[in-house]
């Protein structure tokens, strides 16, 4: 205990000194931050007060379907925090300078796996606090309920953050523990049990015939798809039905379920903790010495592969796309997050068909689409945010060797520009082109779709590599710390903007063709204009940063 005592000293000394330092920084920062906080928090808040009154309206089933919805909730939001925490627990655990350090000091190895693997939960209150919390006093203001309902769904909300920290704690050990020696096995495993669990998911989807979401017959539909999130063994169901339980006035149920939530929290911590004791520190050398040799003689097919894909640029820029696209594959933080962002998003474009969406109306149809556009380019701008602004900053100490490499700087940033671009519309065209093909849009729709698509790659790319040249912090290989600082948090804020400005022009007459309150000359004067406003916005957010980026990336000393 003096151990973990004598780190988390240190580490709240740590973050005592960044408050202050980021406190008595620029103003300007702190109250863009709050602001963006506080609004997200109200946003969150509004969309679950508006659904909760909806549901309000329906007294006679409300509690029903409340039972279903919290528990499907806390069920998905338990595997997204789950793999969240194992990515971020890994990356803590056995990719951390912090890790090798505490290592040489006399700190017993449980004692740096609980340290470390403690990251996680930071990152998972955070996320709590912007879905969970809005959730509890949305409900509670709806809702007649007690005042120990607000006590008691802390409780459970604090208890479900600590379950999932440790299981992505434990998974993060496990997988380390298996891939370096079993490498090949353990990713064919991975897949299969993956490709198996979504066949048994989306099989009775491609069975069943398609029904209208809005009868009574497609309301059981949905209710019997995720009355699976009902099982009583699912700790997601415990939290779901205690708030429930403590809302409506049992608070005796209330506290059987917090009780049996908090004897399992100690439970996988004492299990966790025992495997940490007996393999945490193996593994973590292991991971260290594990060689990299074979993964290069395996990757010469993807090589010519990747050569002849890109055989249309310059030898130069070609080199650097591809050094650029194997950093991407070889960072499983990266490409894991990136793959559970866009498959959540194919997963539910591929079962349009099973709501029953061909039998409404056409205005159901554009607007689902133009959600659908809308869903994915905010998508975009988290992701570009995420990944493609801390690009040139995660070259880190060896950024100088970029400085001396026989080419213009300004080649190494457009290299840059093109492999997120090409990436990200490769992924996010598929997406909006499947969505509006399997709601039988016309072909025009969908051609002015893919060229909103295309402008909005360009312009939150150019935003991202720009301002991350502007804005570079090449003294830190933390990710999370790049996308926090000023540079980052600008460029949130202008992505944000940019679509604002982009998706309304083309998106509002959209919506007012399938009204049939715009048409014939009116509508495609409007959306002629809303195609050059989208184009104009494009290039203004695309070029200027850019070139900002590249007078500032020249200019700078290594």
């Amino acid at each position: 205990m003096e151990e973990l005592a004598s780190v988390f000293g240190v580490r709240a000394r740590m973050v005592r000194c960044a408050a202050g330092e980021f406190l008595r920084g620029s103003k300007l920062r702190l109250c863009v931050v709050l602001g963006l906080i506080v609004l997200f928090w109200f946003l969150m808040f509004g969309m679950f007060l508006d659904a909760f009154r909806f549901l309000e309206t329906f007294r006679a089933i409300s509690d029903m379907l409340l039972d279903y919805l919290f528990a499907f909730f806390f069920m998905s939001l338990m595997v997204m925090m789950t793999i969240s925490n194992a990515i971020i627990a890994y990356t803590s655990l056995f990719r951390s300078e912090e890790t090798a350090f505490l290592f040489t000091l006399p700190v017993r190895a449980e004692s740096t796996f609980t340290y470390r693997s403690a990251d996680s939960i930071v990152f998972s209150s955070w996320g709590m606090a912007t879905l969970v919390v809005p959730m509890i006093l949305a409900y509670g203001l709806t809702f007649p309920a007690p005042g120990y309902f607000y006590p008691a769904a802390l409780v459970l909300a604090v208890l479900f953050i600590l379950l999932a920290t440790e299981l992505g704690a434990f998974f993060a050990v496990a997988v380390a523990l298996l891939l370096p020696r079993r490498r090949t096995s353990a990713r064919a495993a991975a897949a299969a049990v993956c490709l198996a669990l979504l066949g048994v998911y989306l099989r009775p989807l491609w069975l069943q015939r398609p029904t209208s979401i809005f009868t009574e017959a497609g309301i059981k539909s949905i209710m019997d798809r995720i009355a699976f999130c009902q099982h009583w063994a699912l700790p997601s169901r415990w939290v779901g039905h205690g708030m429930l339980t403590a809302a409506r006035g049992n608070p005796q149920e209330a506290g059987f379920l917090a009780l049996l939530l908090a004897a399992n929290v100690l439970f996988c911590g004492m299990l966790t903790q025992r495997f940490a004791f007996h393999a945490y520190r193996r593994t973590w050398e292991t991971v260290q010495g594990a060689s990299t040799r074979r993964a290069y003689l395996s990757g010469r097919w993807f090589d010519r592969l990747l050569d002849a894909a890109l055989a249309f640029l310059p030898a130069r820029l070609r080199l650097l796309v591809t050094k650029d696209v194997k950093t991407f594959l070889r960072d499983p933080t990266q490409w894991s997050q990136f793959l559970l962002f866009f498959g959540l998003l194919a997963l539910y474009i591929v079962n349009l068909p099973r709501f029953g969406v061909a039998a409404l109306q056409p205005y159901w149809h554009s607007l689902i689409a133009n959600l659908n556009l809308c869903a994915t380019c905010l998508t975009l701008a988290t992701l570009t945010s995420r990944f493609v602004f801390p690009q040139l900053s995660l070259e880190g100490r060896r950024i100088w060797i970029m400085g001396l490499l026989p080419i213009r700087r300004t080649l190494i940033l457009w290299g840059k520009f093109f492999f997120s671009v090409v990436g990200t519309f490769l992924v996010s065209a598929s997406l909006i082109a499947m969505s509006d093909l399997l709601l039988g849009l016309p072909a025009w729709t969908l051609g002015v779709h893919l060229l909103v698509v295309a402008c909005v790659c360009c312009g939150l790319n150019g935003l991202a590599v720009g301002l991350g040249a502007v804005y570079p912090r090449p003294g830190t290989d933390n990710p999370s710390k790049i996308v926090s600082s000023f540079g980052g948090t600008l460029n949130l804020i202008c992505s944000i903007c940019f679509l604002a400005f982009v998706l309304a022009p083309v998106v509002a007459p959209l919506h007012m063709h399938a009204l049939k309150a715009l048409e014939g000359r009116a509508f495609a004067a409007w959306l002629a204009v809303g195609l050059g406003t989208v184009l104009s916005v494009s290039a203004l957010a695309c070029v200027p940063p850019m070139l900002a980026g590249a007078r500032a990336f020249s200019r700078m000393e290594f």
